[in-house]
C-alpha cells in the first residue's frame, strides 16, 4: 500500500540519521483508527540501505523475512508512539497493522459479502507511511520552493506585482524573485502592500540586459542597486569600462571579443552591487536561432561568469532538455556550477510556463543565495500532467522526491488557501490582513511539525 497523506499523519517525518528517534502517528481514517485497548504491530523498512542481515538464501524478499523485527505497541489517547534507530540517509517505510480489530469495526461490516474486501480487512493489511532520515546538515536547513525568474505587467507580464506574488503563494511557492525586464526591485510594490507576518519571501531582483532588446541577459537577485540603471543612464561608462577590460582579459579563442568582454563586465557589475547572477535560458529560441551561441554559453559557465545556471526556464521541453544536458556535460568535464529551476512566467492566470519549474533549496540562513552557491539546491520540472523530474546532486534528488510525495502536497494545499485570501488582501480588501496571517501561520506550523522543529524549540 502506498503512503497515505491525509488520513494518517506521522511526526516528525524527517529525522536525523544514525540516531534513535521517536515518532508519533495519528489516524484520521474512520476505517482504521488507533484504539488504546488494541495492540498494533509495526515493521520498519529501509528503502536502500538494509539494517538487518539478509536471509540465508539472499532472496529479494529478505527485507520481509524472520530477521526483521516486528514491534508491538499500544496507543495512548489514539496516538501511536515508538522509537527506532534510523541508520543512514534514506527513506523508510513504516508498516502499521492490527490483527485484533473486529470489536471496533463498523457494524455495517457484518454484511461483508456486500463490502469490498480491502475495506473490511484494512486494519489487517495495514497502512504504510514514510519518513526520511537525513544528515545533520540537511536537518538544520529550511526547505523552500522558489522561482527566481518571473515577470509582471510592469514589463511584459500580464498581472500586477501584487497579484503575481499572491498567485505564486497559491501555487505553493515560498520564495519569488520578480525579475521584470529593465526594471529593478518591483518587489517593493509587493512587500510594501503585503506588510504581514509570513514566511513567504519576495526578493529584490531584475532581468538585466543591455537595452530592452539587448543580448546580454542575466538574472540579478538581491543586489543593492540596479545594473539596468547603469545601462540606461551611463552607456558611455559601460563602453569605456568594457574597452578597458581588453587590457586585462584574454578572450577565449573563437569567441567574439566585444560580446565576451561585455559579459565579463556584466558579471562583475552584478557582483560589485552585491547581487547573485543567474544565467538564463541560453537555448531559448529567438526567431531562428538560440538566444546564445553554445560556445559562448560554455565559456560563461566554464569561466565563472555567473553564480548559477537556470537549467529550466522560459523554454520548450526540448530546449530545457538541452540546457540540462549542457550542465551535465560540463559537470562531467569538471565544471561545477550551481543550478536552479525557474519558470520565466509572464502570467499566473494563463500560459504554460507558470508552475512549470521551481528551485527547491535547503537554506540555513536568511541569505538564500548561500544555499544555491553551496550546492544545496535542485531544479524541479513539473510539466502539466507529468510526474516531476528533479535535477541536481543525487543525495538531494532522493530527498526531494520524498518531499514531493509527502511534504509538498499538504504544504501546497495550505498555501492555496492562504494565497486565495492573500490575493483579495493585496488587491484592496485590507480587512483580511489578520486572516492571511492566521493562514500563513498554518503553513509555518505544519512545516515545523513535519521537520520536527517544534519539539526542539
Amino acid at each position: 500500500m502506498e503512503p497515505t497523506l491525509k488520513n494518517f499523519r506521522i511526526f516528525p517525518s524527517v529525522i536525523e540519521s544514525n540516531k534513535e528517534s521517536t515518532l508519533q502517528i495519528v489516524s484520521n481514517d474512520a476505517n482504521f483508527l488507533f484504539f488504546d485497548d488494541l495492540t498494533y504491530k509495526i515493521e520498519v523498512h529501509p528503502m536502500e540501505e538494509n539494517d538487518v542481515p539478509y536471509g540465508d538464501r539472499l532472496h529479494l524478499l529478505s527485507y520481509y523475512d524472520q530477521h526483521r523485527k516486528t514491534y508491538e505497541v499500544k496507543p495512548q489517547n489514539g496516538v501511536i508512539s515508538f522509537s527506532y534507530f534510523f541508520q543512514g540517509e534514506q527513506e523508510w517505510r513504516i508498516h502499521i497493522f492490527c490483527e485484533e480489530y473486529e470489536k471496533h469495526q463498523n457494524p455495517l461490516y457484518q454484511y461483508q459479502e456486500h463490502c469490498w474486501d480491502w475495506l473490511v480487512n484494512a486494519p489487517k493489511n495495514g497502512v504504510v507511511l514514510s519518513v526520511y532520515s537525513v544528515g545533520a546538515d540537511l536537518l538544520s536547513r529550511n526547505v523552500l520552493r522558489g522561482d527566481f525568474h518571473s515577470h509582471t505587467a510592469l514589463s511584459d507580464g500580464s498581472e500586477s506585482p501584487e497579484m503575481t506574488a499572491a498567485g505564486y503563494r497559491m501555487a505553493g511557492y515560498d520564495v519569488l524573485a520578480i525579475t521584470d525586464h529593465y526594471l529593478y526591485n518591483t518587489a517593493r510594490l509587493v512587500t510594501d502592500k503585503l506588510n504581514i507576518t509570513t514566511d513567504f519571501q519576495v526578493l529584490t531582483a531584475e532581468e538585466v540586459h543591455n537595452g530592452y532588446i539587448g543580448q546580454f541577459h542575466m538574472v540579478n537577485i538581491t543586489s543593492q542597486y540596479s545594473i539596468n540603471d547603469i545601462y540606461i543612464n551611463e552607456p558611455e561608462r559601460v563602453e569605456r569600462e568594457v574597452q578597458a577590460l581588453a587590457e586585462e582579459i584574454t578572450v577565449p579563442e573563437g569567441l567574439p571579443q566585444k560580446e565576451y568582454l561585455h559579459r565579463v563586465w556584466l558579471y562583475r557589475a552584478i557582483k560589485k552591487a552585491g547581487g547573485f547572477a543567474i544565467y538564463p535560458h541560453p537555448n531559448w529560441q529567438v526567431k531562428h536561432h538560440y538566444h546564445t551561441e553554445t560556445k559562448m554559453s560554455k565559456a560563461i559557465l566554464e569561466n565563472g561568469l555567473c553564480d548559477a545556471f537556470e537549467v529550466l526556464g522560459g523554454c520548450s521541453p526540448e530546449q530545457r532538455n538541452l540546457q540540462i544536458m549542457l550542465h551535465h556535460t560540463l559537470s562531467t568535464e569538471g565544471t561545477k556550477i550551481p543550478l536552479v529551476g525557474s519558470t520565466d512566467a509572464h502570467s499566473v492566470l494563463s500560459g504554460s510556463l507558470f508552475c512549470s519549474a521551481s528551485t527547491i533549496l535547503f537554506a540555513d540562513s536568511d541569505k538564500l543565495t548561500d544555499a544555491i552557491r553551496d550546492g544545496y539546491s535542485v531544479a524541479v520540472e513539473t510539466e502539466q500532467g507529468e510526474n516531476p523530474f528533479v535535477y541536481g546532486d543525487y543525495r538531494l534528488v532522493k530527498y526531494v522526491h520524498f518531499l514531493l510525495r509527502n511534504y509538498f502536497p499538504i504544504h501546497d494545499e495550505l498555501c492555496r488557501t492562504s494565497g486565495e485570501v492573500m490575493m483579495e488582501y493585496v488587491c484592496g480588501n485590507l480587512e483580511l490582513k489578520q486572516t492571511v496571517e492566521v493562514l500563513e501561520k498554518r503553513v509555518h506550523d505544519f512545516g515545523e511539525k513535519f521537520f520536527g522543529k517544534q519539539a526542539k524549540n
